[in-house]
């Protein structure tokens, strides 16, 4: 039975100082409710990312145990299964967004789980280039509401706390990565052949049966919206104290209960923040992208053995996995966004060169470890630079689905661009432009927010001065959205 929702801070024998404490963290009240939520919102997650990673990845992996030459495929054919992935992923993508205010949250992830890896184990079965291209299609459909995890910390967690529960989140992208090519050099070394399957039709049946399984436990342990968990309560937020704290910090940038808005799709539309925001996720996205699927490629030409390169593969991730946390915690704990991911896609655009520069096998693998270096903090830091400056549910929504529509065009361009093997100088030299482009995005996007922080300072000191209000104050942010007057952005 639903508990009834709390109405005042007294009703729940707390403190304003125990409800205000999730500022300070110092409240136990605090720290328990983060601890739940840090599980039960980003662990969860974090396992969704992972798996959907692994399984749109696995196709170059698979690609190394003859994958491509078993289905008779021409290279042709190949790119087109992978562009498919990504036009399946754009077309999916808002409407995922917006089903999360239509369904249950917890719903929503799990059926995108156990979809997408049930066609991942269904590849191990495709028999030619039609089914492979239907199946990547129908890949990308259930993999988008996962892209939506961003948007779903931005409802629970506030400001201070975006970019570190962002870094655990994407993190797993990496860690799936290293992992591809550890269970890849383990099934191509031992299960090829096993009960007449190719180690391919393993490795997709391998990830398909865990993804699944994950699916169901993220039905079973994800929370809802975090309006809907303060009013009715769930298994996991039970007590009125942790309800009430919920409400309060979710109202702090958000809107309870906010419905979509078709005209704060238009207003995200004719926002620049939202064109510059795509253009640098986009790129970031594009490298991770491209190297998902061609890392193992670009190894193996290289001049290393299939195996070798199933375990060198390893490595530029393991590097990932490091800067990933240490530059999103450390944005966080000065509160800068746009210098660090202007550092990260810098660094980007070194390893692109280095790469169009030289054939060593030693600097081309550092170049390699240089572009996920600088890629994977940069989606995470680009993704907490665009939602934590866009206000109003659907405007905020339309935003991020505007960035995974450049995202999945990118990685559509990526696939094609990649086609010139053994040096690959095309779509090293199309990736080293489009990062340069989004280097320039990051300094004007900057240069517009702190210009519209100083002009609302400014008037704020006016009505101050002249003792009177602004009449745009009694409006809320699902009204005005971050054109709200008391709304500041985050540089």
């Amino acid at each position: 039975m639903d508990k009834p929702a709390v109405e005042r801070v007294d009703d729940i024998g707390a403190s304003p100082g125990d409800i205000n404490g999730s500022d300070s963290g110092h409240s136990k009240i605090a720290r328990r409710l983060l601890l739940k939520q840090d599980l039960s919102i980003v662990l969860i997650l974090s396992g969704c990312y992972f798996f959907a990673y692994l399984d749109r990845g696995a196709l170059g992996n698979a690609r190394i145990m003859e994958f491509q030459k078993d289905l008779h495929l021409d290279n042709s054919q190949f790119y087109n299964c992978l562009l498919m992935f990504f036009v399946g992923y754009m077309v999916a993508e808002l409407p995922a967004a917006l089903l999360l205010r239509i369904l249950p949250s917890n719903l929503v992830y799990a059926l995108s789980c156990l979809g997408f890896g049930l066609l991942a184990a269904c590849t191990s079965k495709a028999g030619g280039y039609a089914g492979v291209m239907v199946i990547r299609f129908l890949l990308g459909i259930m993999e988008a509401a996962i892209q939506t995890g961003f948007v779903f910390i931005s409802l629970w967690y506030q400001e201070k706390e975006m970019a570190t529960r962002s870094a655990f989140f994407y993190i797993s992208a990496p860690i799936a990565g290293a992992a591809s090519g550890l269970i890849s050099y383990g099934v191509q070394k031992n299960l090829n052949g096993a009960n007449g399957l190719y180690s391919w039709q393993w490795l997709f049946i391998i990830e398909g049966v865990f993804s699944v399984a994950w699916g169901i436990l993220t039905f079973i342990v994800m929370p809802r919206l975090p309006e809907v968990v303060a009013r009715k309560g769930s298994w996991l937020f039970r007590d009125e104290a942790s309800r009430e704290l919920i409400l309060r910090r979710t109202t702090q940038r958000n809107a309870p209960d906010a419905k979509p808005c078709l005209w704060q799709i238009g207003w995200a539309l004719k926002d620049i923040k939202t064109w510059l925001g795509a253009l640098i996720i986009g790129a970031a996205s594009m490298n991770i992208a491209a190297f998902g699927v061609f890392l193992p490629t670009f190894l193996h030409e290289f001049g290393w053995s299939p195996l070798q390169t199933q375990l060198y593969s390893i490595i530029p991730y393991a590097c990932a996995v490091v800067s990933l946390p240490v530059l999103t915690m450390s944005s966080g704990r000065v509160q800068q966004k746009a210098a660090f991911l202007f550092g990260c896609l810098s660094t980007c655009v070194v390893g692109y060169i280095i790469l169009l520069c030289t054939t060593k096998r030693a600097a081309c693998l550092f170049a390699c470890c240089l572009v996920a270096i600088g890629s994977y903090p940069g989606v995470v830091l680009g993704a907490s630079f665009l939602l934590l400056n866009q206000a109003g549910y659907t405007k905020r929504a339309t935003a991020w689905a505007v960035t995974q529509i450049f995202i999945q065009c990118y990685s559509i361009i990526a696939t094609q661009v990649y086609t010139s093997p053994p040096r690959y100088l095309k779509g090293h030299g199309v990736l080293v432009g489009l990062n340069f482009v989004a280097v320039v995005a990051i300094a004007i996007k900057s240069i517009l927010m702190k210009r519209s922080n100083a002009q609302r300072d400014a008037a704020d000191q006016r009505f101050q001065e002249e003792g009177t209000a602004d009449p745009e104050m009694v409006k809320s942010l699902e009204e005005l959205c971050d054109y709200h007057p008391s709304f500041r952005y985050v540089l």
